[in-house]
């Protein structure tokens, strides 16, 4: 059997792109996916530090009410009142906002398997 050199020559450098057109396409795959996982994560840091701001009004808020309060007179048992009220309040400020980062969380953590589900 008589071979070419030509054809020889030829021949290796087709196989070879043959096996590099997959690692091409898998990392392209990779380069999105990381891509994807840098876009959740930007948008998971951006939700935290919208409930650390909201949390900060909270706070704000509720001190600039405890001022106002103390600028009139009151007894004893109105101090005590206001002091509850401004504990419920501050203790249901928290429980709003760990309600918002669960849902937050929830609603990232299916779009990163929406995400892993369109590309399996």
């Amino acid at each position: 059997m008589k071979m070419n050199l030509k054809k020889t020559l030829l021949a290796i450098p087709v196989a070879g792109l043959l096996g590099i057109a997959p690692l091409g396409f898998a990392h392209d795959k990779y380069q999105e996916h990381r891509t994807e996982h840098q876009s959740l994560e930007a948008e998971h840091g951006a939700q935290h530090q919208d409930l650390n701001a909201e949390h900060r009004g909270q706070h704000r808020d509720l001190n600039a009410e405890h001022r106002a309060a103390h600028q009139d007179p009151m007894t004893k048992k109105q101090h005590r009142r206001l002091h509850r009220h401004l504990g419920k309040e501050h203790k249901e400020g928290h429980k709003e906002l760990s309600r918002e980062h669960r849902a937050e969380h929830h609603e990232l953590q299916h779009e990163h398997q929406d995400y892993h589900g369109r590309n399996n």
